[in-house]
């Protein structure tokens, strides 16, 4: 057997993870556990359409999205695991049935472990409110970026 010939190859979605560590984002999810800080008990993954949200509704078909900082993610034959801490930002809580660009969806933040629905989706949430609102409701979304035509960025910092 040849050195280094039990590492298996990386895919576009170990990259897209990898560089997204740290960050709050958004994945689609098929199953999940919700996760506490310290229990380590191993928990069974729940079917993203059989949750019921607090309003006593269940997704069914709609689909799932789960935002939260990316912490691990794990990739095994078929299925890809996200470990998600809560979102840096409090503004952010959507939890629920929303519009998402246009279409109806439930989103629920972290902390979870989510098993990624195929095709994979994975994105970076915008890092300010009012662009996150807009990137939930608007179906191509043009984000603003802080900019005033002196070169000050809004904070005292010029380019």
């Amino acid at each position: 057997m040849e050195a280094g010939s039990d590492q298996r190859p990386q895919w576009q979605i170990d990259r897209v993870l990898d560089a997204l560590i740290g960050q709050d984002i958004r994945v689609a999810g098929r199953s999940f556990v919700p996760t506490r800080e310290g229990v380590q008990e191993p928990q069974r993954l729940i079917p993203a359409r059989d949750l019921f949200l607090p309003d006593n509704r269940q997704p069914a078909g709609t689909p799932v999205y789960f935002e939260g900082r990316l912490r691990q993610f794990e990739r095994r034959i078929g299925v890809v695991f996200v470990l998600l801490d809560s979102t840096a930002s409090a503004a952010r809580a959507s939890d629920g049935f929303v519009s998402f660009r246009g279409k109806t969806a439930v989103i629920l933040g972290g902390p979870a472990m989510v098993e990624l629905a195929y095709p994979f989706h994975v994105e970076r949430l915008p890092g300010d409110a009012s662009n996150y609102w807009r990137d939930l409701h608007v179906p191509q979304a043009q984000f603003e970026f802080p900019f005033s035509p002196d070169g000050d960025d809004g904070q005292g910092r010029s380019p």
